[in-house]
């Protein structure tokens, strides 16, 4: 048995039956049928589909994770893949779902998965008489209109994040962040997957040569617009994180060239009393100011004055001073 919505001007009334009864339904007049799936209940979804004549697409596996979103038509009838996305800010993650409509123009069927779901919104506009009137456009419309909604309020999330690690990583914080921007251009890089496959439909929707008249109609041009929209968005997140990448790498080899510096200077610093030392520390019996009362202080003194030029000389050029990474980078 198949749960099935009917959608007529004056109402949509839910029906419960076979591919019989439903294949009926949908070819009444002025009506149209809505079927609805999630991931995790779709045994009836090939019956489904093939009581809709929306078999065609072949075998498809309800409960899968698809890796990419399409578009397919083949005669009359439009298979719509696309992925729903939300963002965590608590983690920096992009997480991902799925939209899958099947539709012919005359019925509708639609399989979810994941945790943005624009079905149960768009069926509560069922109730409102001008929405009905728009037909099943209006629905297909409304549900990728919710979809690419949903991307909006992700990449406004993702681009503040990225913006916050620009400002940490120019922040003049010696903190190696290499890790946190790997994983938000992987992050980044997910969300991009699931824009991008879509793009030149998109394109295609806009200059009215989908293929299929249903996506012709109006108010999908604006849907595919804000699409690409997005995708700009997410494309100026990916290079802005790949410039900072580079940028902080050039930072962690100016570091390290920093470290390097002092630890020769305080080397070279430490080096010059100890070969005086062990000069002296020869034991030859005829050496210079062994025999002298001031040799002692004299050889003391002589350490003193080599180790302060030396700290003065690398004090002045800057060897064993703290570059201050602020003014540096400005």
């Amino acid at each position: 048995m198949i749960d099935y919505t009917v959608v007529t001007a004056d109402g949509a009334e839910d029906r419960r039956g076979g591919g019989d009864q439903l294949k009926a339904d949908a070819g009444a007049d002025g009506a149209f049928a809505w079927v609805e799936f999630a991931a995790d209940d779709a045994g009836a979804l090939p019956e489904a589909l093939a009581a809709l004549g929306m078999d065609r697409f072949g075998t498809y596996p309800a409960a899968a994770v698809h890796p990419r979103p399409k578009v397919e038509i083949v005669d009359d009838a439009a298979l719509l893949l696309v992925k729903t996305v939300w963002y965590i800010e608590a983690t920096r993650q992009v997480e991902t779902g799925d939209l899958a409509i099947f539709t012919d123009g005359r019925s509708l069927v639609t399989l979810r998965r994941g945790v943005v779901d624009p079905v149960p919104h768009v069926r509560e506009r069922l109730r409102d008489a001008k929405f009905r009137s728009g037909g099943l456009a209006a629905v297909v419309h409304a549900l990728f209109d919710a979809v690419v909604e949903h991307y909006d309020d992700a990449v406004e999330d993702l681009t503040d994040d990225v913006a916050d690690l620009e400002r940490d990583v120019f922040s003049g914080q010696r903190i190696d962040r290499n890790q946190e921007i790997y994983f938000l251009i992987r992050e980044t890089l997910e969300f991009q997957n699931a824009v991008r496959p879509l793009i030149t439909f998109a394109h295609s929707v806009r200059q009215g040569r989908s293929g299929a008249p249903l996506f012709d109609r109006s108010g999908f041009g604006e849907v595919a617009g804000h699409l690409i929209r997005v995708d700009a968005s997410v494309e100026t997140c990916m290079s802005l994180l790949t410039t900072v990448l580079t940028a902080h790498q050039g930072q962690i080899g100016t570091w390290q060239n920093e470290d390097t510096k002092k630890i020769s200077a305080w080397a070279a610093i430490a080096i010059a009393p100890t070969i005086i030392s062990g000069i002296y520390g020869m034991n030859f019996k005829v050496m210079p100011e062994l025999h002298w009362t001031v040799g002692y202080p004299l050889a003391l003194a002589a350490m003193a004055i080599v180790c302060f030029l030396l700290f003065r000389g690398f004090k002045r050029n800057g060897w064993l001073l703290r570059i201050d990474v602020r003014e540096s980078q400005w």
